[in-house]
């Protein structure tokens, strides 16, 4: 498979879903700690939750994509982490909304534009992440340092 090929369609497709659901469990964790945390009113968790999610929402996606691109999952896998956190919002907040959880709902503000602008914001970063991994990877392949041949899925 071309180098071409494997950064722009990916060539590890194992690794690429490990990577989008991985992210997706850790944010759903993190979000679901922070909000129990919250209604339990646990302080400590709370501080550290403050912290954590908007690390993993915000800032994280782009060092993932990069990772991914350079590891040659693809374009699709790379930029579909930019939008996992916006969608783990929406399940929240629908979830929050049919089961009645408390702090947790639609509340004034319109789930769409909330939702989008998360993921707007994880896209772009996912982006530019995917650009820096493939930039990286495509020197570590002229300096002779690169495995772009390397597989983990049969065609």
């Amino acid at each position: 498979m071309t180098t071409t090929r494997a950064l722009l369609i990916g060539q590890r497709r194992r690794l690429a879903l490990t990577m989008v659901v991985g992210f997706a469990g850790l944010v759903a964790l993190a979000v679901a700690l922070a909000v129990v945390a919250e209604l339990a009113d646990i302080r400590a968790a709370a501080a550290v939750t403050d912290r954590l999610v908007p690390l993993l929402v915000f800032y994280a996606p782009a060092p993932i994509a990069a990772a991914g691109a350079y590891a040659r999952c693809g374009g699709p896998a790379c930029l579909t982490v930019g939008v996992v956190p916006a969608l783990v919002f929406a399940a929240l907040v629908v979830v929050g909304t049919v089961f009645g959880v408390p702090g947790v709902g639609g509340g004034d503000a319109p789930l769409g534009g909330v939702t989008m602008s998360f993921a707007l914001v994880g896209l772009s970063g996912a982006f530019v992440g995917y650009c820096a991994g493939v930039t990286a990877a495509l020197l570590a392949d002229l300096a002779g340092i690169g495995g772009g041949d390397e597989t983990d899925d049969a065609e």
